[in-house]
């Protein structure tokens, strides 16, 4: 069966409209109406998110649908979050080896790379599309993204009330 055939048969046993299905997926109620004609195919992303949306298996929404099928192998690129953690790594690996060259010690590299790390995360978080990450995001990963930020949190507020308070951790000492 071709992907728009389900498509236009989930969006009927759901009673949405065109224009209700494309506001759901953030698109236009013209790409709806060219993928249940054939005219046009949906990307990847697309498909993963109509299938979480009708809950229906990948298998089953692109089961048969050849030109879909040939489409998504062709477009089998490197996601931009890969392309990150790779760039990440590599630029880590290399930096790592200029500076073991040069001597610098590991207290001054974690001195002096906060101030960029700051600059980096918050530009970060300024060029992110909320609206779709946001979308994107299954209750598994909210929890899990919880878990991860409050363990890199802990080791802050630990270093923070230590240094600020002087304390050394013992539980008879207190703050004082």
């Amino acid at each position: 069966m071709q992907i728009g055939k389900v498509l236009l048969q989930q969006r009927t046993q759901h009673h949405w409209s065109q224009a209700e299905l494309a506001a759901k997926l953030n698109i236009s109620r013209q790409s709806i109406s060219k993928w249940e004609q054939d005219v046009s195919l949906p990307s990847f992303a697309n498909v993963v998110v109509i299938s979480n949306l009708f809950k229906i298996s990948l298998d089953d929404l692109i089961k048969g649908d050849d030109e879909l099928m040939d489409k998504l192998m062709k477009n089998q690129k490197m996601s931009k979050v890969s392309k990150i953690v790779l760039w990440a790594f590599g630029i880590a690996i290399v930096s790592y080896g200029i500076l073991m060259f040069a001597g610098v010690g590991v207290q001054s590299v974690q001195a002096w790379i906060q101030v960029p790390a700051f600059i980096a995360f918050v530009g970060l978080l300024f060029t992110i599309n909320w609206r779709q990450f946001n979308r994107s995001l299954s209750k598994s990963t909210v929890i899990l993204g919880v878990v991860l930020l409050a363990l890199l949190i802990v080791p802050e507020i630990y270093g923070f009330v230590h240094g600020f308070c002087g304390w050394d951790g013992s539980m008879n000492k207190g703050f004082g």
